[in-house]
């Protein structure tokens, strides 16, 4: 990775989105700053700060008079609790840059990690790419780093996003150490897309609420609609992971139900018999998106893009 050279001016720039809510001072800034420090100039658009409500002090006046000192970063703030998926909507709308590139508000970037996100978009528009991401201990903030092959994204029935080891084929495929390793979801809190590409794709989900099943829809919709998905081995961003949500995870049973509803098919059943306290939900606007973009069923979904899964 460190011998991969790239041509600044031809890449494309990008828009950081971090949305937080009641975050505290010094992993928000830490994320900020480490963005500034890490990210070439000729590359980062601007940083936004997207605040979803907080009633935490620290995040009023003293943040915005903080960030008025900053270059290239901007606060918005929510007027009321939007929840994760419209907070990030909220940055992504007043984006300048060509790609948008998601990040959680207590991670921590590394020289290099910005450069081959751009330069992959830049030569496939429609992948969705994702650093790897590197432990953060929550009590130390030691960077324990990632050992190994970087690992991909799946999921099971209950539609609980999981880790897995990059399968053989996927190894087969590549040429090379530093090639993108393709991967059936992703985490969520991590990616780079063309801001053109998920505005197509029909961004995301405003019926989701808070925070859960949002990456796993996402995910779907990418493959299923003719993107890709993928991690690139040479990114690296450090995220901490932390001992509790910051907020309730009550949603995530409704969103992943939408999930299921639209991206689904058949297979929603295998998911009903999981959660069988998962209730119907509307989704007519969401399932319009899937026949206008023309997607792939599920049934391809399983087979190509994640034949490992035990049906």
């Amino acid at each position: 990775c460190r011998e991969k050279k790239y041509d600044y001016y031809s890449l494309p720039k990008t828009s950081v989105v971090i949305a937080f809510y009641n975050e505290a001072w010094s992993t928000l800034l830490r994320t900020v700053h480490s963005v500034l420090e890490t990210s070439p100039d000729i590359l980062l658009e601007e940083i936004i700060l997207v605040d979803d409500y907080s009633d935490k002090e620290h995040l009023k006046e003293t943040l915005e008079n903080y960030v008025a000192g900053l270059r290239k970063v901007r606060l918005i703030r929510a007027n009321k609790r939007e929840g994760l998926v419209r907070a990030r909507l909220l940055g992504a709308s007043v984006a300048k840059g060509d790609i948008l590139t998601f990040l959680d508000c207590h991670c921590e970037c590394h020289e290099g990690w910005l450069e081959p996100l751009l330069a992959r978009i830049a030569e496939e528009e429609t992948a969705v790419v994702c650093p790897v991401i590197d432990v953060i201990d929550w009590n130390t903030f030691e960077y324990l780093g990632n050992a190994g092959e970087p690992q991909i994204g799946g999921f099971d029935w209950r539609l609980v996003f999981t880790w897995h080891s990059t399968p053989e084929r996927e190894q087969k495929r590549r040429k090379s150490k530093t090639d993108v390793i393709r991967s059936p979801t992703m985490a969520g809190g991590l990616f780079s897309v063309s801001k053109k590409y998920f505005d197509y794709l029909g961004s995301y989900d405003t019926g989701m609420e808070v925070w859960g099943g949002e990456n796993l829809e996402f995910s779907f919709r990418i493959w299923q609609c003719g993107g890709s998905l993928e991690i690139h081995p040479c990114s690296h961003v450090g995220h901490v992971f932390p001992k509790q949500a910051p907020y309730s995870r009550a949603k995530a049973l409704a969103n992943s139900v939408r999930a299921a509803e639209v991206w689904m098919d058949e297979y929603k059943q295998l998911y009903y018999h999981r959660n069988p306290h998962a209730r119907l939900v509307n989704v007519t606007e969401r399932r319009l998106l899937r026949e206008k973009l023309k997607c792939k069923d599920f049934k391809w979904f399983l087979e190509n893009v994640y034949p490992e899964l035990h049906v």
